[in-house]
């Protein structure tokens, strides 16, 4: 695994600079727009830190005196059920309206949004939940058009590449948004407290007790974090706009360079992305190959899921610590980020499925481990090790998903109809939602299961997975899979 995993030699690095001489410097400027309007619409990632301090404040106002870190849930859900609804129609519309045209509306829509949520956080949760879901719509504007108008300027050939550099800036975003999001909340690291109305109180299982938030002057912070984010969103919003654009259409053929297999294998040919045969989503959808690729998706996007919502607030019950946690959130950052850009250079050498393989094992093995984690200790040096380990191994494996996958639809499906095939794939957001609400909002199954349980569910999700994909093409081309 680590040779597949961090082994790139000279000759792919040669490869990569030689290619990049080729290239015009707004093909570059290209993909460093989208790296940038990733990097702002990751606020995702910082969603666990989120949780802690937007329920902690809103259970303070008086309108929502009975909110749990649980309903936090309700929020990411719906965002990422309007995601997955929209963004195959959001999709097609947005190749219609054209690029910036369309990073110009989801940018918009995204930082009125978090702009908004100062407004709705003082008010009843459901407002708030509708102000921050904006993000799922902002994301279908934006998400496969940044990636999409990258790889055009590109070497087919390094489809991998290119989608881990824009993408690795939705990864590499709480490294930012964490750290400022806490020094902006909690500069002096006041410790939350449990929940003075929790059952298990001075009992054997106090361990089930929530911590909150209570000080006052942390609180108040809360709101107007929400509009210094808006902020900021606004202005990298603005420099994608005008970095990110389509190549003429006279510049979407590329010569082969440097590496002499590939010009064997290509037969010393120009590589014409308006040749490669393309399936309308009509087509898409009656292929296997889709499918296999969408469950896959889906068992690590559940674990992604989980942890995205609840990796701070499990860790919270055993370690009471708030700054350490922005530390470990700075690491896991940077794997998010850098993991990206790796699994897009193995994409590259051996493709989608083993990609899957490797993550998928890594991911269902770490998961379905953590319910031991308690065994380390409560607020000891071993716990947080243990931990911040654990997590670091995950956040090395779980991003990659969104590296494969995304290179994987355009391998398999064609570049035309990028956007809408993409946003096809984004449709196991639903039955995600569907799970993790039932994991964690049907009383009865949620008190059986727990965090642990919820661990092990999304443990068996990977195994499944894994046996789905294990039958995928080793290669997949869009002649191969239109051909049935």
């Amino acid at each position: 695994i680590d040779t597949i995993f961090f082994s790139v030699n000279i000759k792919q690095l040669s490869l990569m600079f030689a290619f990049a001489k080729g290239v015009p410097a707004r093909g570059l400027a290209c993909v460093l727009g989208g790296f940038i309007l990733c990097l702002s619409f990751a606020s995702d990632f910082s969603y666990p830190n989120i949780n802690t301090y937007l329920i902690s404040y809103m259970r303070s106002t008086g309108y929502n005196p009975g909110l749990t870190y649980a309903d936090f849930i309700f929020l990411s859900s719906t965002k990422t059920l309007l995601q997955g609804a929209s963004m195959p129609f959001i999709g097609a519309l947005a190749r219609k309206i054209g690029t910036r045209p369309s990073i110009a509306i989801g940018s918009a829509i995204y930082s009125t949004g978090f702009v908004a949520t100062y407004f709705t956080a003082q008010l009843w949760f459901p407002l708030a939940i509708l102000s921050l879901a904006c993000h799922g719509i902002a994301f279908s504007f934006v998400y496969a058009t940044a990636i999409g108008a990258a790889q055009k300027w590109f070497n087919p050939e390094n489809k991998g590449l290119i989608a881990s550099l824009v993408i690795s800036g939705y990864g590499f975003g709480s490294l930012f948004w964490v750290p400022i999001q806490t020094v902006f909340v909690n500069p002096h690291n006041v410790q939350a407290e449990i929940d003075s109305d929790c059952p298990y109180i001075d009992t054997d299982h106090e361990e089930h007790c929530e911590f909150y938030f209570v000080n006052e002057d942390l609180l108040h912070r809360v709101p107007w974090m929400f509009v210094l984010l808006g902020g900021i969103y606004v202005v990298m919003g603005i420099l994608a706009f005008f970095l990110i654009s389509d190549p003429p259409e006279d510049n979407i053929n590329f010569k082969t360079l440097i590496d002499q297999n590939v010009e064997e294998k290509k037969n010393n040919k120009d590589i014409e992305w308006n040749k490669v045969p393309s399936l309308r989503p009509q087509e898409v959808l009656k292929t296997s190959v889709f499918f296999q690729i969408w469950f896959g998706f889906f068992s690590i996007s559940l674990t992604n899921g989980l942890m995205g919502n609840y990796s701070k607030t499990f860790g919270l019950t055993i370690i009471q610590d708030d700054h350490y946690f922005a530390i470990v959130a700075v690491f896991l950052n940077i794997l998010n980020g850098s993991s990206r850009v790796i699994w897009g250079l193995s994409y590259d050498r051996i493709g989608f499925k083993w990609c899957f393989m490797i993550i998928g094992v890594v991911v269902t093995i770490i998961t379905s481990t953590l319910p031991l984690l308690p065994m380390v200790g409560q607020n000891t040096l071993s716990a947080k090790l243990v931990y911040g380990g654990m997590m670091c191994l995950l956040y090395s494996m779980f991003p990659g998903i969104y590296t494969i996958v995304a290179a994987g639809v355009s391998d398999a499906f064609g570049p035309e109809h990028y956007q809408a095939n993409f946003g096809l794939l984004f449709s196991q957001s639903i039955v995600y939602c569907a799970t993790v609400i039932t994991l964690t909002k049907v009383p009865v199954i949620h008190a059986a299961l727990g965090y642990n349980g919820m661990f092990l569910v999304a443990g068996g999700c990977g195994v499944l997975g894994l046996l789905v994909v294990a039958f995928i093409p080793k290669h997949l081309t869009s002649s191969q899979v239109k051909q049935g």
